[in-house]
């Protein structure tokens, strides 16, 4: 039996996938800010691994620039931090510029885990290639 939370997971996939501005805004807006990271969280990852395209339009066009800033923010450490543990060098491998992230081509498969969609959803989203 689904517990409520997975079945609002399951309906916000389904409404995310159909990139239908008001069926996404009917079941994210009920939600109490716990419950929207107790859904949005899990649904996006599930999305980032299974259909990523759906995804990225959530990511483009549905989040606010307050929530965009934040994830950004948050990409760019684990990204940096990921290309120090792999013995890349900012200011060669990789720089910052203002609010962007840039990569080299090198430093791209680095700055994301393999096993994870969604950081490297978020790379793709948020950083540029040089």
């Amino acid at each position: 039996m689904h517990s409520e939370i997975e079945h609002q997971i399951e309906s916000l996939i389904k409404a995310i996938q159909s990139r239908v501005v008001p069926q996404v805004a009917e079941r994210v807006n009920p939600l109490s800010p716990t419950e929207r990271s107790q859904v949005l969280t899990p649904a996006l990852a599930w999305l980032a691994e299974r259909d990523p395209g759906s995804a990225q339009w959530f990511i483009r066009y549905l989040i606010t620039n307050e929530a965009r800033a934040q994830l950004r923010q948050g990409i760019h450490a684990a990204a940096i931090e990921y290309l120090h543990q792999s013995g890349f060098v900012e200011g060669q491998d990789f720089w910052r510029q203002d609010q962007v992230l840039i990569l080299s081509r090198a430093a791209l498969p680095y700055a994301a885990p393999d096993d994870d969609p969604w950081g490297q959803l978020l790379v793709a989203e948020f950083c540029q290639l040089q």
